[in-house]
């Protein structure tokens, strides 16, 4: 049976990712708007997901206000796992594309390469969302994953796993050509005689295509970070890019 991205995996995707270091995330992602010049800004994570991001900075201490995604599938378990642990944090629906359910933050994250889920057209429009939903002064942190790591790890890649309840089967192949990198899943779940099968289809940009979109924006460029490094660059290098962008005017 088809699915839309997320919603057959969203009840198991914080196992298929639980190889992912949440915590050094997050604390990469802090001292990206620290070293901007903000300290204790409100926060909203855009394409959250589960809330993984979000549900960590808010047990840091940070003042995370709100996560928005796509998928509700994948909101309801981020909602289940705030009223777990007590987070007063809000999950709510929104599309990169249209942020108008949202109001303003202080900063903006959008990371583990959702912007890759973007079509060239619809990049500029969701710079031009983030920004109308800053405050002056504020920052928009996002990434895309690199040509290197689909080279690297998603080229011919299957993997078939199973945890309590289910199985799945992942297959994700790259076309250099077209610079796509296409995921297949197959999930089954105990005493369903379903399988559930969803089609990702990420688009992975030059990073010198994704900066001339910013030149292209509004923003102030601050700086693209390979590799959860602080070194600038402006070059094809690494297996994943943050880029800091600040919304004109002072802040707070």
């Amino acid at each position: 049976m088809e699915r839309e991205p997320y919603e057959a995996i969203a009840s198991i995707y914080d196992f298929i990712m639980r190889h992912v270091n949440y915590r050094r995330w997050a604390g990469y992602l802090e001292a990206l708007w620290t070293r901007s010049g903000l300290e204790r800004p409100e926060i909203c994570e855009l394409a959250c997901g589960t809330g993984n991001i979000a549900l960590e900075l808010w047990r840091r201490g940070e003042r995370v206000l709100l996560g928005c995604d796509i998928s509700e599938a994948m909101l309801k378990v981020a909602r289940e796992k705030a009223e777990a642990v007590g987070a007063e944090v809000d999950f709510v629906r929104a599309d990169l594309r249209d942020l108008s359910p949202l109001g303003k933050f202080d900063v903006l994250l959008c990371v583990y390469d959702s912007i890759n889920y973007l079509r060239e057209d619809e990049v500029p429009e969701a710079l031009l969302q983030a920004y109308e939903h800053l405050r002056p002064g504020g920052a928009f942190i996002f990434d895309i994953c690199t040509e290197a790591n689909s080279l690297k790890y998603f080229r011919d890649y299957t993997e078939v796993d199973f945890g309590p309840g289910f199985s799945y089967e992942r297959r994700s192949r790259y076309d250099p050509e077209e610079r796509i990198q296409y995921t297949y899943f197959e999930v089954h779940f105990s005493g369903d005689p379903e399988a559930y099968c969803e089609k990702h289809i990420q688009w992975i940009y030059p990073v010198e295509w994704i900066l001339e979109r910013i030149r292209e924006s509004p923003f102030e460029l601050l700086g693209a970070f390979p590799d959860f490094t602080f070194r600038r660059t402006e070059e094809e290098r690494g297996d994943r890019v943050h880029f800091v962008l600040r919304k004109e005017g002072r802040w707070p």
